[in-house]
């Protein structure tokens, strides 16, 4: 099963030897499997990837092997700006 639909996620391991492991709401009580080949080119390199980071990416589903993440982009993290005492929240994405 593939969808075109970019799901929401983090980041919950990274191995250094190439690979990890996305959670995400969407599908729920799974760790979705990543490889280092499948980060976009224009988000942050495999090395600077830690645990929590929120990531957006497409989910195959892998007949006998489970839940693949491709296309996996780094989100930036919801900002917190204050403008007359009031916080106002932003969230914002690497360029395509």
């Amino acid at each position: 099963m593939m969808t075109d639909t970019r799901i929401q996620g983090k980041i919950i391991k990274i191995s250094k030897s190439g690979w990890g492991f996305i959670s995400s709401k969407e599908i729920e009580f799974t760790r979705i499997f990543f490889h280092w080949t499948s980060l976009r080119q224009d988000s942050v390199p495999f090395l600077e990837l830690r645990t929590g980071m929120p990531v957006e990416f497409i989910a195959l589903q892998i007949p006998g092997k489970g839940w693949r993440a491709v296309h996996v982009r780094v989100m930036e993290k919801v900002k917190m700006e204050s403008t007359n005492d009031e916080p106002e929240t932003t969230v914002s994405a690497l360029p395509e």
